[in-house]
């Protein structure tokens, strides 16, 4: 019993590490996740600096994601209307104009 309990502690802290929202703070500062699920429950503070800054060439700033602040105008357009920056950004966080256009 005891060793199962050991294997799915260690499979579940895994899945944090992997995912970044584990207590321990932000992941490496160049790490870019591409999960775009990841976006909708993680933290301003989780994210590391390239994803801070991926989201900021967007609009975003710890306000705005945080809900504090107003969305910035990418949230409202659609794929091509994003400039060359925001399109490199957006594909740079995972998504894709299917994806992007969706949410």
């Amino acid at each position: 019993m005891k060793k199962r309990i050991a294997v799915v502690l260690v499979m579940m802290m895994s899945v944090a590490l992997l995912f970044g929202c584990a207590t321990s703070g932000k992941m490496d500062a160049d790490t870019v996740r591409t999960d775009i699920a990841y976006w909708e429950e993680c933290g301003w503070e989780d994210m590391s600096a390239a994803e801070m800054a991926l989201w900021e060439k967007l609009g975003w700033d710890a306000d705005s994601w945080e809900g504090e602040a107003k969305q910035p105008a990418s949230e409202d357009k659609y794929w091509n209307q994003l400039n060359a920056d925001e399109q490199a950004a957006a594909t740079a966080l995972g998504y894709t104009k299917a994806t992007w256009d969706e949410e």
